[in-house]
């Protein structure tokens, strides 16, 4: 019996390479582009599953299973940083000139411990190469996404800050059945 294996003419047109590019507020009003990661990025959906016990059955059941719970979640590591990054790393922090005379010098970033709706992201986006092609992407967007956990940033002699952040999408209370995020996934031709 001859080797098996899963390569077929178009394997290598169909691989995620690279870094990605990410984005706040892709194909929105508002798009930025949020600049340059270093130890790459990851996209997922975390689901919890229940499969729902019956007497007699022996095990689950086909068509017993339901979704409890979805967390879309994107990691990135920013290696650039600047003000309106971390205004957005930071849910609930507004962004303010500093001082206000004679001359502004920085931004100056602080909050007010609450958070409004309108400290959601409308998205929030990670456009990865896919191999075979140069002009079709992979998109991964997360939807009404804000920070989650803490900002650190560490500072070490000769090397660069980079800061983690993990974004969250949340379910738009409008739309309960809709889960969060998207995949895009292109068209390829060989």
């Amino acid at each position: 019996m001859a080797k098996q294996n899963g390569i077929n003419s178009a394997t290598y047109n169909e691989f995620l390479i690279d870094s990605g590019k990410l984005y706040l507020n892709y194909g929105e009003a508002g798009e930025v582009a949020l600049g340059a990661t270093r130890g790459g990025s990851s996209f997922a959906i975390n689901t919890e599953y229940r499969d729902m016990p019956v007497d007699g059955a022996k095990g689950p059941v086909k068509g017993g299973r339901r979704i409890t719970k979805v967390e879309a979640v994107m990691t990135v590591n920013m290696v650039e940083i600047d003000a309106t990054l971390l205004n957005k790393a930071i849910p609930g922090s507004t962004k303010a000139d500093y001082p206000t005379t004679p001359a502004k010098t920085h931004d100056k970033i602080t909050r007010a411990l609450a958070l409004l709706t309108t400290d959601y992201i409308t998205n929030v986006a990670i456009v990865g190469e896919v191999s075979g092609t140069t002009t079709k992407y992979f998109v991964g967007i997360l939807k009404n996404v804000i920070a989650d956990g803490n900002l650190e940033i560490g500072f070490v002699d000769n090397d660069e800050s980079v800061i983690s952040i993990q974004w969250k999408a949340h379910f738009d209370p409008t739309a309960m059945e809709t889960e969060p995020w998207e995949i895009r996934w292109p068209i390829l031709t060989t």
